[in-house]
C-alpha cells in the first residue's frame, strides 16, 4: 500500500512538473520545436521507466546517472552558469550555481563526509550479517553477485585481475569450504563494454576452482545484468534443480540491503553475507582515529560518495517498481 501511494505521489509530481514545463515552452520562440523536443524527452523517460533493461532504457539511465552524481551535477551547474556569463558580466542565478557546484564537489570529496554517507548504508549490512545456519540447516546454494568483480581477460594479462569489489569471490570460496551450502551460483553476465563481449561468470568460475570449489558444484547465471534479473534467473535455476528457497547471498555491503530485499521479493529466504566494506564501523573498543587527512578532499572520497549516490538512486527506483520486499 505504501509503495502504491508513493508511486501515485511521484506520478502526480511528474505530471505537475511536465505540465508547467509545457506551459512555459508555449511562451518562447520556436515553441513548436521546443515542445516536440520536450515530448521526445518525456517519451524516452517513460520508456526507460517501463523497460529499463531495453537498449533505449539503459542508454537513458546511463545519461541521467551522469548528471545525478556529484561530479556530473557540478559540471552541469557550472556549464549553465558559464552560459550566463556575457560581456564580462554574470547574470543571476550564475553566482549561486557556481557556489552550489563548488559545495557539492567539496563536500562529496571530503573523506569524513563520504565515509559517513557510506556508513549509513553499510550499517544495515552489519546488522543483517548471518552466515550461521540453525539446527544443522543447509542453504540450497551460495549466490555470488559477481558483476564487476573482475577485469576483462586480455592476452597481456597473465592472470584474471580483480576489481575493488573482487573480495566477493574469495569470501564465497570460504563459505563453500565451511560447507554452508553444496552449490555456488555465480550471477554475472556479458561484458557489454567490449565490442566482442566475453562472459564474466566464466572468469569467476576459474577463480573459484583455483580456490577449492569443485567445478561440478558451480552453476552459472549468465543472462542477467541487474539485481532484479539475477534474482529471477537464480530462482529459475534453483527451481529446476529443486534446491529449495534458502540462499546465502554474497555481495558488497553497500548493495546488500537492496539485493537481499530483491531476492526476498522473488521468494527466497535470504541469509546475508556482505563483504567489500568501504567504511570502518566502530565495534566495541575498536575505533578508528580521525586525522587531518579525513578533512582534506580527495578523489577516493568522491568515488565513494558517487557509489553511495548510485545505490540510493537504484534503491529508490527498485522501491518504486515494487521489486523489494518490505523486510527480510
Amino acid at each position: 500500500m505504501f509503495v502504491l501511494l508513493t508511486q501515485v505521489l511521484v506520478l502526480l509530481l511528474l505530471i505537475t512538473i511536465s505540465f508547467r514545463i509545457w506551459r512555459l515552452l508555449a511562451g518562447k520562440e520556436n515553441s513548436l520545436v521546443s515542445r516536440l523536443f520536450f515530448l521526445l524527452t518525456l517519451t524516452l523517460l517513460i520508456v526507460t521507466f517501463i523497460a529499463p533493461d531495453s537498449q533505449v532504457g539503459r542508454s537513458v539511465i546511463q545519461l541521467l546517472a551522469i548528471f545525478l552524481r556529484p561530479l556530473g551535477l557540478s559540471i552541469l551547474l557550472l556549464t549553465i552558469a558559464s552560459a550566463l556569463i556575457t560581456n564580462g558580466g554574470i547574470k543571476n542565478p550564475a553566482p549561486n550555481l557556481i557556489l552550489t557546484a563548488l559545495l557539492i564537489l567539496i563536500l562529496s570529496s571530503t573523506p569524513v563526509l563520504a565515509q559517513w554517507l557510506a556508513l549509513q548504508v553499510e550499517r544495515v549490512a552489519v546488522q543483517t550479517v548471518q552466515t550461521d545456519l540453525c539446527c544443522g540447516e543447509r542453504a540450497g546454494a551460495i549466490v555470488l553477485l559477481g558483476r564487476g568483480t573482475t577485469q576483462p581477460k586480455l592476452p597481456y594479462r597473465t592472470q584474471i585481475q580483480l576489481t575493488a569489489t573482487g573480495d566477493r569471490i574469495p569470501y564465497t570460496a570460504e563459505l563453500y569450504r565451511e560447507r554452508l551450502a553444496r552449490l555456488v551460483i555465480v550471477a554475472a553476465g556479458d561484458r557489454h563494454e567490449l565490442i566482442h563481449p566475453t562472459n564474466e561468470a566464466k572468469d569467476i568460475q576459474q577463480l573459484l576452482i583455483y580456490m577449492g570449489v569443485l567445478p561440478s558444484d558451480i552453476l552459472l547465471a549468465t543472462e542477467s545484468h541487474t539485481v532484479r534479473e539475477e534474482a529471477l534467473e537464480v530462482k529459475e535455476i534453483m527451481e529446476k534443480r529443486r534446491l529449495g528457497r534458502t540462499i546465502i547471498l554474497v555481495t558488497s555491503a553497500l548493495e546488500m540491503r537492496r539485493a537481499a530485499l530483491t531476492f526476498t521479493q522473488a521468494g527466497f529466504k535470504v541469509i546475508p553475507a556482505p563483504t567489500n566494506f568501504s567504511t570502518f564501523i566502530p565495534y566495541g573498543k575498536r575505533k578508528e582515529r580521525v586525522s587531518f587527512q579525513d578533512f582534506a578532499p580527495n578523489a577516493e572520497a568522491l568515488v565513494l560518495s558517487t557509489r553511495v549516490v548510485d545505490e540510493y538512486l537504484a534503491t529508490f527506483y527498485y522501491f518504486l517498481r515494487g521489486w523489494m520486499a518490505p523486510s527480510l
